[in-house]
C-alpha cells in the first residue's frame, strides 16, 4: 500500500520507527474491510451448539488490525479497553455491508472507530466527555503540520491559561504551572479546530508526564513513584522537557492519523454518532420513536472498576470542564447514582447475591446489575439482530461473578437465543498488578479471560 498522497514522510518525521511502522502497514489489506455480505442467514459457523462456550484468540483471528494499538486505537490511555479486534470479530461474523451499530457504553470509542473501517455507521453513549475529544482528533484526516514549527508557536505564546481548580497545586509541582499554562492558554485560544485536535491529545499526555498522579492506578492518586517521576523530570530545564515531550507525542499523533486512514474508507465516509456527557441509562429510555440498529456491541463497565470519571479528572479540567461539571458527572457514576431496582432475569445472579452478607457489597453487586441490565435490556428492544456483549468476571470476595453467564440467562429469558460465549485471554492490562488487593487484603485474582457473549434475534 502506497503511503505517498496522504502524509508526506518529511512531515511525520523520518525516524527509524516509523519508517518501520509505515513499512509493515504495507503488508496490510483493506480488502477484509470491504468483504462483508449483503445478508446473513442462520447460525454462524463457530456456533454449531445453542450457548456453547468456544475459545477465541481476537487478535489472531482478527488479524487485519495490525495491533490492539494500532492507529488511532491507542490515542488515549483509557481505563478497561475494549480490543479493537474484538470488535472487528464481530464485524465479521455477524454484520452484513448495511448493519447500523450502537454502543452504550462507549468508553474510548473504539466500537465506532472499528465499524468506521468497515464503512458501518455507529451511534456512540457514554458519560464521559472525553468520548467526543477521541472521535474528533481521530476522524481528522492528517494534515501537513511540522511538530517543530507548532511547537515553536506555543513557546512564543504570551497567553496563559489554567484550570479553575483550588486544587492544582496538590497535582502539580508549582515550578511546571507555568509553562503547563503557557501551552494550554495557546491551546484554548485556537480558532483552528483542526490545529486544537491534533493538539489535544499530545498536550494531555505531556501534562500527565508532570503529575503526581500514579497513572496504574485505578482511581486518581499520588504515589511515590509518581512523585519519583516527577522529580526526576524537574532536575534538568523541565520546560525544554514538556516541549520534548509535547514534539514527540504530536509526532506520534501524526503517525497514528496517517496509519488509521489508510485503512480508513477514502470515498462516502460513514458516520459516528456521539453522545458524550450523558448516562446511558437515562438516555435509553427517552429515544424516540422508530430508532434502530442491527447490532450492539458493547464492554460494559467493569463490576468494581466504575469510576472512569475520576480517572478522567485531571484531563477534564486541562480541556475547560468546570469542577460543577465534573462533579455532577461523577454522581451518574455507578457507585454514587441512585439506581432503581430492576428484575434481573438470571438464576446465577440470584445464587450468587445469596453468598454476598456485606451490606455494601450488596448494594453495589445490586446496583451494578439493576443499571447495566436495564440499559442494555432497554435497547435490546431496538435492535434488530446481535447483541456482543464483552464482559469479564469480577470477584467479589474472592468469588469469581459469572457476568457472562448472568446476561446470557437475562436475555435468553427474554426470548433472546444465546448463540456462544467467545472467551479469550487477556494478554496485556493498563491497571497495576498487585499480588493482595489494596482495598480487602485478600489475595488478588487478576480476571485471566475476557468473553464475548453473543445472543441473537
Amino acid at each position: 500500500m502506497a503511503t505517498d498522497g496522504l502524509y508526506p514522510a518529511e512531515v511525520i518525521g523520518e525516524t527509524g520507527e516509523v519508517v518501520e511502522q509505515l513499512a509493515l502497514l504495507s503488508h496490510y489489506s483493506t480488502a477484509p474491510f470491504h468483504s462483508l455480505p449483503t445478508q446473513r442467514n442462520g447460525m454462524t459457523r463457530n456456533a454449531q451448539a445453542q450457548g456453547q462456550r468456544c475459545p477465541v484468540s481476537f487478535r489472531r483471528e482478527a488479524a487485519h488490525i495490525p495491533s490492539t494499538t494500532f492507529g488511532v486505537f491507542s490515542l488515549y490511555r483509557y481505563p478497561a479497553k475494549f480490543i479493537p479486534q474484538a470488535v472487528a470479530y464481530v464485524i465479521d461474523h455477524y454484520a452484513t455491508r448495511f448493519s447500523r451499530v450502537i454502543d452504550p457504553f462507549a468508553g474510548s470509542g473504539t466500537t465506532g472507530l472499528t465499524a468506521y473501517l468497515y464503512g458501518l455507521d455507529s451511534e456512540l453513549w457514554d458519560l464521559n466527555p472525553l468520548l467526543s475529544h477521541i472521535i474528533q482528533t481521530s476522524l481528522m484526516k492528517p494534515v501537513s503540520v511540522k511538530a517543530e514549527t507548532l511547537v515553536s508557536e506555543i513557546q512564543k505564546s504570551q497567553l496563559e491559561w489554567r484550570p479553575l481548580w483550588n486544587r492544582l497545586g496538590y497535582w502539580y509541582p508549582e515550578r511546571i504551572l507555568s509553562t503547563l499554562s503557557k501551552a494550554w492558554g495557546y491551546y484554548h485560544q485556537l480558532p483552528d479546530l483542526t490545529i486544537r485536535n491534533l493538539l489535544t491529545f499530545p498536550l494531555l499526555k505531556a501534562t500527565k508526564q508532570f503529575s503526581y498522579n500514579d497513572p496504574q492506578r485505578q482511581k486518581l492518586s499520588r504515589s511515590p513513584k509518581a512523585a519519583q517521576r516527577v522529580e526526576s523530570l524537574l532536575q534538568n530545564n523541565p520546560e525544554h522537557r514538556f516541549f520534548q515531550i509535547l514534539h514527540d507525542e504530536i509526532v506520534q499523533v501524526q503517525r497514528k492519523l496517517h496509519e488509521y486512514h489508510q485503512l480508513a474508507p477514502q470515498f462516502n465516509p460513514p458516520t459516528i454518532t456521539v453522545r458524550a456527557g450523558v448516562d446511558s441509562s437515562e438516555y435509553a429510555i427517552n429515544l424516540p420513536e422508530g430508532v434502530y440498529w442491527d447490532i450492539l456491541i458493547t464492554s460494559p463497565p467493569y463490576l468494581q472498576a466504575q469510576e472512569y470519571i475520576r480517572c478522567s479528572k485531571l484531563d477534564l479540567f486541562w480541556l475547560g470542564y468546570t469542577e460543577e461539571q465534573i462533579r455532577a458527572l461523577s454522581k451518574l457514576e455507578l457507585p454514587y447514582k441512585k439506581v432503581e431496582p430492576f428484575e434481573v432475569r438470571s438464576r446465577t445472579y440470584n445464587a450468587v447475591r445469596e453468598t454476598i452478607s456485606e451490606p455494601h457489597l450488596i448494594r453495589m453487586y445490586e446496583q451494578y446489575f439493576f443499571s447495566i441490565l436495564r440499559t442494555l435490556t432497554l435497547l435490546s428492544e431496538r435492535i434488530a439482530d446481535t447483541l456482543a456483549l464483552f464482559v469479564g468476571q469480577a470477584t467479589v470476595r474472592g468469588r469469581r461473578v459469572p457476568i457472562d453467564t448472568i446476561f446470557a440467562e437475562h436475555f435468553s429469558a427474554l426470548g433472546w437465543r444465546h448463540e456462544v460465549t467467545y472467551i479469550d485471554k487477556i494478554e496485556a492490562r493498563v491497571m497495576f498488578r498487585s499480588r493482595v488487593n489494596p482495598a480487602t487484603g485478600i489475595e488478588d485474582h487478576r480476571m485471566p479471560t475476557e468473553h464475548m457473549v453473543i445472543l441473537r434475534r
